[in-house]
């Protein structure tokens, strides 16, 4: 049975091509007798699916014989099949310089040798030679041109190798067994990975999970039968915070042979997983999703009708009502006639990692990216490059969120097969658009009791929702990434209680360090007040900014969830200029907010306004970051009743 790593390809071509059991060439009664028994002897070996033990008579067959150009033939290619590629090169040449159109495919088989050998150069000779011949099968064609342009892309990769520094994850990760499909939290302190377990039948596939604590990653335990199953289960992707995974299983029940599943953290435990259901699963193969950081849109691999070829990518969108819409293939930007992996969304929401076997590379599946822009619209492919992309597969990998380390499986030295995981940096033009994370815990003001609070990220340019979901019932957790770039206004509400809002002004700058924020919300209570933090106004003036419509919405939307509700708007300012102007400048903003409330439905006697000017500060006016807290505009409720 396949596991959910991949759909199984093979390193040099994406066909598989056999001539060992070709027509002969050479006519074999010109052939010494000894040489011809000794042929004869290999022949039967490969008739028996011997072929490591064919090797010897066919040696024996051109000693005997040197000329034995049938012998040469096979001996390269078993010299290939034992990855012996220096014999099966001098293999082949042996047999070219005998006869050079001897057989078509041998051109085909040398180049193989040759890739394997890092003679770029000599691959694309060889197979411009095979490509020569006529009559050729169309596959062959096809894969040779395929071939040849990884060959091309390899000359220039390896003239131009890039810093590269693996790190081990460590003895309380890494076992003897396999360990891949690594999934991080936003802080990098959760990590959450698959074991190929020898425990259960076919080697089981099941979750395992690591802390980081002081430096170091904790012994990585099982996850658990909530999550596993006696099915194979891996090829998982977990939210920023930690508390909900999308995963790959063929666990019974399914709609296909492998179907994508859910589940979410609830009092300590993970809920039973559930199947995303026929719209999303086919009878086809559906593995390796990646969730975006607002929990919208679901990237993941399928072979489901409709797609280029092999494996693709496709993605599906939450909508209004929480379902997930059909499917859609991703496009010829990332998908190919081979096998597209692992995709991997990093919570900039811009920038698309996966692996390919399709696009030109070093020649198995290499790591590349897509970045998206303004109009959705997504940039071709980008090659990792090398020693980061080499001849084997690279897949099986996340990216922090602060954009720097690629955390990802590979084969230990002379260990072949054995996956361990690893860390690198990523280098810098592959780097994702930089993105911070707030996290805190939300509580109830008076009680100080957890809260199951909703959490909004909204860009204040045009109002969209950057990232929504809600903070752990259980804990009051939260955590949201900020990507750079914009100015966000961060909203944090529940039923019951006043609104909390924060700004983070990140236009102009690439912020990576991370924000630390309890919040407490306050019940609707009469006497309370909140400062609404992204509320603006040009200079000096009281004319509302566009980007204070998002919280002035928000506003009106409390009133409307709470209708009998009144509450008054104050203006505040510091103490920079006369008294007379500061008293009328803050009248005069709390009137425009009172205004706006008035257009967009709320009733007049539900709302009064005031000027305080300077009259009420709540920070000193001796620094610049205390005069910009004083000037602010707020709401107290003056009624519940």
């Amino acid at each position: 049975m396949k596991h959910l790593i991949s759909i199984i390809v093979f390193t040099f071509s994406i066909l598989v091509f056999n001539s060992l059991q070709a027509q002969e060439y050479h006519n074999l009664n010109t052939a010494a007798k000894k040489a011809l028994k000794y042929y004869a002897d290999g022949k039967e070996l490969l008739n028996a699916h011997k072929d490591a033990e064919a090797i010897k008579p066919f040696e024996q067959a051109v000693a005997e014989d040197p000329i034995f150009i049938d012998a040469w033939l096979l001996l390269g290619e078993l010299y290939n099949e034992a990855r012996q590629y220096e014999k099966a090169k001098n293999a082949f040449e042996t047999s070219f310089n005998l006869k050079s159109d001897a057989r078509a495919s041998a051109y085909y088989f040398v180049a193989q040798s040759y890739w394997n050998l890092d003679d770029y150069e000599y691959v694309i000779k060889a197979l411009t030679k095979f490509l020569s011949f006529q009559n050729l099968p169309p596959e062959w064609v096809e894969n040779s041109k395929h071939v040849m342009s990884n060959a091309r892309f390899a000359i220039e990769a390896v003239k131009h190798p890039l810093p590269f520094n693996p790190v081990s994850l460590g003895d309380s990760i890494n076992t003897q067994y396999q360990e891949l499909f690594p999934s991080l939290t936003a802080d990098e302190n959760t990590l959450v990975f698959m074991r190929k377990d020898p425990d259960g039948k076919d080697w089981n596939e099941d979750f395992y999970i690591s802390k980081y604590i002081n430096g170091a990653w904790t012994y990585a335990r099982n996850m658990g039968s909530d999550l596993n199953s006696p099915q194979q289960d891996g090829a998982m992707s977990i939210t920023n915070l930690g508390n909900e995974m999308y995963f790959a299983s063929n666990r019974s029940g399914g709609f296909g042979s492998v179907d994508i599943y859910y589940s979410k953290r609830k009092n300590g435990r993970w809920s039973v997983p559930e199947n995303l259901g026929p719209t999303v699963n086919s009878v086809a193969w559906e593995t390796q999703p990646s969730i975006s950081a607002d929990g919208k849109t679901l990237y993941f691999v399928s072979t489901r009708p409709g797609g280029f070829g092999g494996s693709d990518l496709w993605m599906t969108i939450k909508d209004a009502k929480g379902k997930w819409t059909k499917p859609i293939n991703l496009g010829p930007s990332f998908n190919t006639k081979y096998e597209e992996q692992t995709p991997f969304i990093h919570s900039d929401g811009q920038t698309l990692y996966f692996s390919s076997f399709g696009h030109p590379g070093m020649g198995s599946a290499d790591i590349f990216y897509c970045r998206k822009d303004s109009t959705g619209k997504w940039s071709e492919p980008v090659n990792l490059g090398y020693p980061i992309n080499t001849k084997v597969e690279e897949n099986s990998f996340t990216v922090s969120l602060n954009g720097k380390h690629v955390y990802y499986s590979r084969e230990k030295e002379n260990a072949k097969g054995d996956l361990d995981l690893f860390y690198f940096d990523l280098p810098d033009a592959a780097r994702p658009i930089p993105v911070t994370y707030l996290k805190g815990i939300i509580t109830n003001q008076l009680t100080g009791d957890f809260l199951n609070a909703d959490v909004q990220l909204i860009d204040l340019e045009n109002g969209n929702v950057m990232n929504s979901f809600s903070s752990e019932a259980t804990t009051g957790e939260y955590l949201i990434s900020i990507p750079s770039g914009k100015n966000y206004a961060l909203n944090v509400s529940m039923k019951g209680y006043l609104f909390h809002s924060e700004n983070f002004s990140l236009a102009d700058r690439n912020s990576t360090e991370p924000y630390q924020l309890n919040i407490q919300l306050q019940p609707v209570t009469t006497g309370e007040s909140v400062v609404l933090k992204n509320i603006f106004f040009e200079t000096n003036s009281f004319e509302l900014k566009k980007e204070s419509t998002v919280e002035l919405d928000k506003l009106s939307q409390l009133l409307r969830d709470n209708p009998v509700m009144k509450i008054e708007i104050g203006g505040h300012t510091d103490n920079i200029g006369n008294d007379e102007s500061n008293q009328k400048l803050s009248e005069n903003r709390a009137k425009a907010v009172y205004d706006y409330l008035i257009k967009t439905g709320t009733v007049a006697a539900r709302l009064s306004f005031k000027g305080y000017g300077k009259t009420k500060p709540v920070a000193t006016n001796d620094t610049e970051e205390g005069q910009g807290k004083n000037r602010r505009t707020e709401f107290t409720v003056t009624s519940i009743q």
